[in-house]
């Protein structure tokens, strides 16, 4: 019932290693009795005023919650609900925000976090009225917590920042180093390492001064934890003996040193020592045996099971990974038991059992999706990948290691981007691919070494060393073998001479005057060749420096593009039936998509989504790109023109303005085709303005798709009158699909034929696949493009946007 701090951090080459945070939890919970409960009871039973009544009420609710027993959550709201409605007819209006804040953090409990939001906040309203006071520090901090486990970072953020200004100005320091280490969590959730690091060695420092030692030790395993998820192990066993030597000096707890000592033993084994690995999981394996903790004495079994599968005993490592996964089906974690699935296939694919090893990444790969486990999902399809490699189906291989390459990436797994590109290299050389499987091998050794330590170095370069160093002995000796058989070939060629000379020496005059001819020719062209090609060579590394600082410079211009984007999660919050195929021709692209909703976070307002495709394509489409998506947020969200057809007038007016200020006659058509919408989702109702690209949309059940017309008109420079857009409204129903796109699709030439895609075809597809669920649809819209394309090239940027009412 209670929310354990327990996560997941990396995976080395093959087995996934289960690091633990400590059940030491923000707001320090206090076990009571049934006894207590009773007394608790007996002094309700006693009490005389109203006022005093809610709050033995409040404390009964919260004593019953912490028994965790099967009804005490149930038995918890009733108390709670009873002394808020005393505190309503006494008109205390104290009471009643403290009883609802009691039952905020009851719904929190249960998991029902937008009850718990509305809870709290009342109590907030009344809290902030009043000075500063240790109150309104325990439920702004609350606040964030809801908020953070509720993945609304930014809200979480302002609500620890509240919290931290009334603790600073009360000079609470408890308080203080709590929200810190709280909001070095949710920096470590949302994959900020450096910011988590940061807020928890504020934490630490606050804690030593005023002797908080568990705080510390909270502390130093989150900055731990973050420096092992980069890789940084020489870092992360660092702050975990810091742990442990402060536990060892003041508090001597048995269940500190078993999570710190498990910790220490995942540290070694991804640095590949098992010895030390093994160490360290005994010991906390015997201290989690003498507590009895199950949970935690089968996670450190598990990551035992893994070291017995690195060292290729598979017999043992089968039985502890098949009993970890037990306990934890058993405790219904779905986030513990999708890791286990994933250890057990890893022993399945090492021992070639592929079908078994098959059903079990599928198994974990299917609960991670469920919670959008984006770290889990990297090492599960680098599974698939490597399972797949070894079945010899480097296609799909390919397949499931680019897009846990593509996620270790987005998410900044360091040591997962480095396995995947080298696994990668090897499966483009599989399939004859050099280029790519060159490129995938920079990229290897580039994460390689920024993340491995100077003793891992030095090791990689001494087996280089020695490798280099046999490969010499081995070119030697190959060497001295040529030279031989050129003497000995020499010598037979010389006793041929001399046979010859006794024939006759005019003879041997003339075929040696031959020889020293062709001997001169043959040196004179050696020389012009070697002269030639080390100017080739120094023409093309010239060459290559360029390629590669141009290239660079395009990447960052990608990435920078890519950040201006709308993400798919602000999207998803807003529709969670939807797809974004988005597939750049280069490196950056001219097409995009922007996204804006008005009102309060969820569907109570209006949300904007536009699909825009720039003029050009490349780097000339990503700076048109950018300036557009500059002009729609000046536009809707600084002017807050919210009529779509306004908006792309606004937009029409500002790019002539900005490219064609004098309005010379020039033959430029700068611009954008656009499809904008404004989706009321509260009177299912949507305003729409379409520039060139039209807007579809199949209604709930129907067999034909409605098609609004766009205006034959760029939003940019054209010749003739500039004509306002037209505004085009529709009503919808729940059920309801609504497709933009660009003409790349389309405009695509394969097929038997070479020849265009097509919107009619692209439109079947749209009508045939109208019922599945988005995230399908998208699936068969990338599948038939590919396919479409076959061996061509892409001819421009795609994009096709699909969502569900």
């Amino acid at each position: 019932m209670y929310k354990r701090m327990l996560q997941i951090i990396r995976k080395h080459k093959k087995s996934l290693i289960i690091f633990l945070f400590f059940g030491i939890m923000i707001v320090p919970f206090i076990s009571f009795s049934q006894s207590k409960i009773d007394s608790l009871k007996d002094s309700y039973a006693s009490t005389k005023t109203d006022s005093g009544k809610v709050t033995l009420l409040n404390s009964i609710g919260y004593a019953y919650y912490t028994t965790y027993k099967a009804d005490s959550l149930s038995t918890a709201f009733t108390y709670s609900r009873e002394g808020l409605k005393l505190a309503k007819n006494i008109n205390d209006a104290k009471k009643a925000a403290e009883t609802m804040y009691t039952i905020g953090f009851l719904y929190w409990a249960e998991g029902n976090n937008d009850s718990a939001i509305f809870c709290i906040k009342q109590a907030a309203n009344y809290f902030d009225a009043l000075p500063s006071s240790k109150e309104g520090i325990k439920i702004h901090k609350m606040l964030g917590d809801v908020y953070r486990d509720a993945t609304q970072y930014p809200l979480a953020t302002d609500a620890y920042a509240k919290a931290l200004d009334i603790a600073r100005s009360l000079k609470d320091s408890v308080n203080m180093q709590l929200i810190y280490y709280n909001e070095a969590l949710m920096y470590d959730l949302t994959d900020q390492y450096e910011l988590a690091r940061e807020q928890a060695k504020k934490a630490v420092d606050i804690s030593l001064l005023t002797k908080q030692y568990r705080a510390v030790i909270r502390a130093y395993n989150v900055i731990g934890s973050t420096y092992a998820k980069q890789s940084s192990n020489s870092a992360a066993a660092t702050a975990y003996f810091n742990a442990l030597e402060i536990n060892e000096k003041y508090l001597h707890d048995d269940d500190v040193t078993g999570v710190l000592t498990v910790n220490l033993g995942n540290v070694y084994e991804g640095m590949k020592d098992s010895a030390n690995a093994m160490k360290y999981y005994r010991q906390s394996l015997a201290i989690f045996t003498k507590e009895n903790k199950k949970v935690n004495m089968a996670q450190v079994l598990g990551n035992m099971g893994n070291v017995y599968m690195d060292a290729g005993d598979y017999k043992i490592a089968e039985q502890y990974e098949i009993k970890s996964l037990d306990v934890m089906k058993q405790m219904g974690d779905n986030y513990y038991t999708a890791l286990c699935y994933t250890n057990v296939a890893e022993f399945y694919n090492d021992t070639k059992q592929y079908d078994k090893a098959e059903a079990y990444y599928n198994y974990a790969l299917g609960l991670q999706e469920n919670r959008n486990d984006k770290e889990g999902m990297v090492f599960t399809l680098s599974g698939i990948g490597e399972l797949n490699k070894n079945k010899g189906n480097y296609a799909k291989a390919l397949e499931y290691d680019l897009k846990s390459y593509n996620d270790a990436v987005e998410i900044k797994l360091t040591g997962q981007v480095r396995d995947q590109a080298k696994n990668l290299s090897e499966i483009y050389d599989k399939l004859h691919q050099p280029d790519k499987a060159f490129f995938y091998y920079k990229q290897y050794i580039s994460v390689r070494d920024s993340i491995e330590n100077k003793a891992e170095a030095k090791k990689l370069i001494n087996a280089e060393l020695s490798h280099e160093f046999e490969q010499k002995q081995q070119a030697e000796k190959l060497e001295d073998e040529k030279q031989k058989a050129i003497a000995d070939e020499r010598e037979k060629r010389n006793g041929i001479i001399r046979n010859v000379y006794l024939v006759g020496f005019v003879i041997v005059l003339f075929f040696t005057g031959l020889l020293l001819r062709n001997l001169l020719r043959i040196r004179k062209s050696n020389q012009i060749i070697t002269e030639q090609k080390l100017e080739v060579e120094k023409q093309k590394m010239i060459v290559e420096e360029k390629n590669k600082d141009i290239t660079d410079s395009i990447k960052y211009a990608s990435r920078i593009q890519r950040a201006l984007l709308t993400t798919h999660e602000y999207i998803g919050r807003q529709v969670k039936e939807n797809f974004i195929f988005f597939k750049p021709r280069d490196i950056v692209s001219g097409d995009f998509y922007w996204a804006f909703a008005t009102g309060s976070p969820g569907r109570t307002g209006t949300f904007y989504l536009a699909c825009c495709d720039c003029t050009g394509h490349g780097v000339p489409g990503a700076f048109m790109s950018l300036l557009n998506i500059s002009m729609l947020n000046e536009s809707i969200i600084e002017r807050k023109t919210l009529r779509p057809d306004f908006v792309l007038n606004e937009i029409r007016d500002s790019i002539i303005k900005a490219l064609n200020p004098e309005k010379a006659d020039t033959e430029s058509k700068d611009g954008m085709d656009c499809a904008l919408c404004a989706i009321d989702f509260t009177n299912n109702t949507m305003q729409l303005a379409c520039a060139n690209n039209p807007v579809w949309i199949v209604k709930a059940g129907a067999s034909s798709l409605i098609e609004i017309e766009p205006d034959k008109m760029p939003v940019g420079i054209q010749y003739g009158d500039q004509k306002p857009f037209t505004l085009n409204s529709v009503k919808l129903n729940e059920g309801d699909c609504i497709y933009m796109f660009t003409d790349g699709y389309a405009d695509q030439f394969g097929g038997p034929k070479g020849k265009k895609f097509k919107y009619k075809q692209l439109q079947d597809i749209v009508m045939a696949n109208a019922g599945r669920p988005m995230s399908e649809q998208k699936e068969i819209l990338e599948k038939t493009f590919g396919e479409w394309m076959g061996g061509l090239e892409q001819v421009d940027d795609v994009l096709v946007i699909g969502i569900k009412v």
